[in-house]
């Protein structure tokens, strides 16, 4: 028999929440996607019989005009059902049925729903940026001994604010500006203290480095790191929580050593694995110290060598600034950064086939719900982006050309449209069957990666 008292009730509520949470932006998307193909369906005249939200029995629905509305038991999808859809229908009228619709009619309602999901992603940073999206201002954390920045006279608690004459406010644009201009002189203007301005000549030097993709490449470099010192996020069970640090407990050292940013903990803590360190925070105007000691863990370098770690649990940030703009601004940004993850995501994509991104970074449903429970605590504007991000991605898969997605239908329409006849319906059934199969097997696989997740 459980004991309900042994679980805390805030932890209950939280749990709850989250699971809130990630089921109501798992309908959203959902919906989106869905409403794509439908609204396009029925844009081309073609009649939708059904709507759905989850797969399976229905649980609870409604018909209006020629539409059925409903929520299915299974919420792990949804689909639209038109007349003529499958060609196996037989239909003593053609109007208004999918199969009986023009190519590029058909192109565009499979298009649909990969569409609405990038479109609800712009929408969402718009209302992000409108809003204010909180971004790591310039303040200078780590200054790294014999770099450009050191030699050029720049200093701990500096801010960089502008390079050659254009206004730099955010840690991505500064490090977007010095990655892609290595060899370059530039003239980076810096606020020291509360009113010295001085401008620094700074050329950052070619370095290799690893990315994303955990591919190595060169970029310009000029050795710092940003200002890191506020507790934004403290990790469940973590040896961190265990030695009672606070939400925005600001570190001021570690064993006596003054704490600047990432550097600083990597040298203090995160290389001691298994041993005890002190940091002095300091939390509601006073200073106190927590002793803590890593947890041992063994990760790989860059080069693919295991070494061991210390692991603190905690999640470290800086002066955040707030990137607001009124509608037309927050339109154009929304669109760059869609376009960007969008690059990105497909880079992942891409990579993932080919073998370059290790096959168990994917994740499932396990993993989105984990990640949903963590940004949940960092507040509204974090679980709306990671929705947007989401929606992105879901669209991207969508368009991959796996008969059963989205994809497979449009590919199947080219064909047809360059062929001048569609596929038959013997070859349709073999390639739908195959991209079932691999459907399956990687939704398998992926819970297979989150479980192995949880128990390692």
């Amino acid at each position: 028999m459980i004991e309900l008292s042994a679980f805390p009730l805030d932890k209950i509520l939280g749990f709850v929440n989250s699971i809130f949470v990630f089921l109501a932006a798992l309908a959203a998307l959902i919906f989106v996607h869905e409403l794509g193909h439908f609204l396009i369906a029925r844009r081309c005249g073609v009649e939708v019989e059904k709507f759905s939200l989850g797969f399976g029995p229905k649980i609870i629905g409604f018909t209006q005009g020629k539409t059925d509305y409903m929520i299915s038991a299974i919420p792990l999808g949804g689909y639209v059902k038109m007349k003529g859809e499958d060609p196996k229908e037989e239909l003593t009228d053609q109007t208004g049925s999918f199969s009986g619709a023009p190519v590029n009619h058909r192109l565009a309602i499979a298009f649909g729903g990969p569409l609405f999901n990038i479109l609800f992603a712009i929408a969402i940073y718009v209302v992000v940026y409108m809003n204010g999206a909180p971004n790591l201002s310039t303040a200078i954390g780590t200054v790294k001994e014999g770099s450009p920045a050191e030699v050029a006279g720049l200093q701990s608690g500096d801010k960089i604010v502008g390079i050659d004459g254009t206004e730099v406010k955010f840690w991505e644009k500064l490090q977007e500006v010095v990655h892609k201009n290595p060899g370059k002189r530039m003239d980076f203007t810096i606020e020291r203290g509360e009113t010295q301005v001085i401008n620094l000549l700074i050329t950052p030097v070619s370095e290799e480095t690893t990315n994303l993709f955990g591919e190595k490449e060169k970029v310009g470099l000029i050795g710092v790191t940003p200002l890191v010192q506020k507790v934004t996020y403290i990790a469940k069970d973590s040896e961190a929580e265990k030695a009672g640090f606070n939400l925005e407990d600001k570190v001021l050292s570690i064993d006596n050593h003054l704490f600047r940013g990432w550097m600083d903990l990597k040298k203090y803590a995160v290389d001691k694995p298994g041993q005890k360190v002190v940091f002095k925070v300091t939390r509601d105007g006073s200073e106190l110290d927590i002793p803590i000691t890593p947890r041992p863990k063994t990760v790989k370098d860059q080069e693919g060598k295991s070494i061991e770690i210390g692991e603190l649990g905690l999640g470290l940030t800086g002066e955040m600034i707030l990137e607001r703009y009124g509608v037309f601004g927050a339109i154009q940004r929304s669109f760059e950064e869609t376009v960007r993850l969008t690059f990105l995501i497909g880079q992942s994509i891409k990579k993932m086939i080919f073998g370059t991104v290790p096959a168990d970074s994917i994740g499932g449903p396990i993993l989105i719900f984990q990640i949903y429970d963590e940004q949940a605590e960092q507040g509204f504007n974090q679980t709306i982006r990671l929705t947007a991000l989401l929606s992105i991605n879901l669209g991207l898969l969508n368009l991959l050309p796996i008969p059963i997605l989205d994809g497979g239908h449009i590919l199947f329409f080219l064909i047809e449209a360059i062929k001048g006849k569609p596929v038959s319906e013997r070859n349709r059934e073999r390639a739908q069957q195959v991209g079932f199969f691999m459907l399956i097997s990687l939704m398998v696989f992926a819970f297979y990666n989150d479980i192995m997740r949880i128990i390692s």
